[in-house]
């Protein structure tokens, strides 16, 4: 493809000859100055055995000459002036000779440039349409491509009735310019979908006369349904993603977050029943998946709230001695994440991630040091509630900690909208909605 943004002189002067067909000397002298006109003749053009009595004039005698008389004397030819017969001049027989453009070679041509699956046959018996093949749409059926060299717009657009009755379906009609198509015959277009090309925009010759593309023109993506509209991204985001959490506040950037999959929980929990004071217990089992072998009984003047341990099934008779094994578990689990990715800030050189991360694991470490006692055994634990509670609180914080790494404004809002106690909640000031 080259970079001429020029018209095409060939398709431009076919699109003002009626059937594209003219004087072999008229060709010549819109067409000889630019390219090797001796090829094109002999590759797209194609004599049909009639003679003009006209021929345009070269030299603009004056306002009002455009033509010159084809006058034979004797077996010889001359261009005549009608106002200056002085300056006539010889021409050759064959300047008068009416040429046309070669079809097979053009059409063929065309269908190769355009990567158009060929089945080339006229339209209707018509002497200047034709159907060059199909091009493959993406999720559709194929679209046909139509080629007319007619100038007329009224028979165009009698043209594109017959296309559409044909089709019912989106299609491509190539012209041979922009001024072919008038106003009717687009609305008709693209009333079914379809478009055209005008080809002395797009399609020209090179320097080795040969016929190119001189700007992009992909058929298939002008007759392609139009992709469906993305829904627009949330402004609030707190969802579940793998093995970490997508968030976003307010529209800023979108980022993951991970390392704290249990106060994550417990927060987008509190999202999901916001304006909702929920009873702890009842919290940290819908989260965990786990319940309780007894009801737990909560004293009448608690207060508090939690720290990474679950409430799970505690045994029969030990209600509130046992810290949940599975919490212990999540954070080792948490702990180890950690480890392997300080080796990759260590080995990546990222001084300021591997400080963060040592924080975090300073703060998972004391919270498994405070769960487990220094044989490794579980911690006895008073009040059940009052523990589950602790866990619940801590474990939010921690979170909520390490989001402020992330987002700020997000981690004060949590710390202002979230009330802790024995049924906490998220109470905004304003009216959030949350993709979660």
């Amino acid at each position: 493809m080259s970079n001429d943004n020029r018209t095409s002189n060939f398709w431009t002067f076919i699109s003002k000859r009626l059937g594209a067909k003219a004087p072999l000397a008229d060709w010549r002298l819109k067409l000889g100055n630019e390219r090797n006109f001796e090829k094109l003749q002999k590759n797209y053009l194609t004599p049909t055995g009639d003679m003009s009595g006209l021929i345009m004039c070269p030299k603009q005698c004056n306002p009002s000459c455009g033509f010159r008389k084809v006058c034979e004397y004797e077996g010889e030819y001359e261009a005549a002036c009608r106002d200056w017969p002085l300056n006539s001049y010889k021409i050759d027989k064959t300047d008068a000779l009416i040429f046309t453009v070669k079809a097979s070679a053009l059409l063929s041509k065309i269908t190769n440039i355009f990567q158009i699956s060929p089945h080339i046959e006229s339209f209707n018996k018509e002497e200047d349409t034709w159907q060059l093949g199909e091009v493959p749409i993406l999720g559709c059926k194929p679209a046909t491509v139509y080629l007319t060299l007619n100038i007329w717009e009224h028979e165009i657009t009698d043209l594109i009735f017959r296309f559409n009755c044909k089709e019912q379906r989106p299609y491509i009609l190539l012209v041979t310019a922009r001024k072919a198509i008038s106003q009717t015959s687009d609305a008709i277009l693209k009333d079914m979908g379809a478009a055209f090309v005008p080809l002395n925009e797009v399609l020209n010759f090179n320097t080795k006369t040969e016929f190119e593309l001189t700007r992009e023109c992909n058929l298939a993506q002008l007759v392609m349904p139009p992709a469906p509209k993305p829904e627009p991204e949330p402004e609030n985001i707190f969802r579940k993603c793998g093995d970490a959490w997508e968030v976003s506040f307010q529209g800023g950037e979108k980022f993951l977050l991970t390392g704290v999959d249990t106060g994550a929980r417990y927060i987008h929990y509190l999202l999901q029943h916001a304006k909702e004071n929920t009873f702890v217990v009842d919290i940290v089992q819908c989260v965990s998946g786990e319940t309780l072998s007894e009801k737990l009984i909560l004293p009448e003047s608690f207060d508090g709230l939690a720290d990474g341990f679950s409430i799970g099934r505690l045994p029969d008779g030990k209600i509130g001695f046992i810290a949940d094994v599975n919490a212990v578990k999540q954070y080792k689990k948490e702990l180890h994440d950690i480890f392997n990715e300080i080796i990759k800030a260590r080995e990546s050189g990222n001084d300021v991630a591997l400080k963060l991360l040592q924080d975090d694991l300073e703060v998972v470490s004391a919270v498994i040091k405070e769960s487990l006692s220094p044989t490794g055994q579980h911690r006895l634990l008073g009040d059940p509630v009052l523990k589950v509670a602790n866990a619940f609180r801590n474990s939010l914080n921690y979170a909520i900690d390490k989001l402020t790494q992330f987002d700020k404004p997000f981690s004060a809002h949590l710390q202002s909208a979230i009330k802790c106690g024995k049924n906490p909640g998220y109470f905004s000031k304003h009216n959030i909605v949350w993709s979660l």
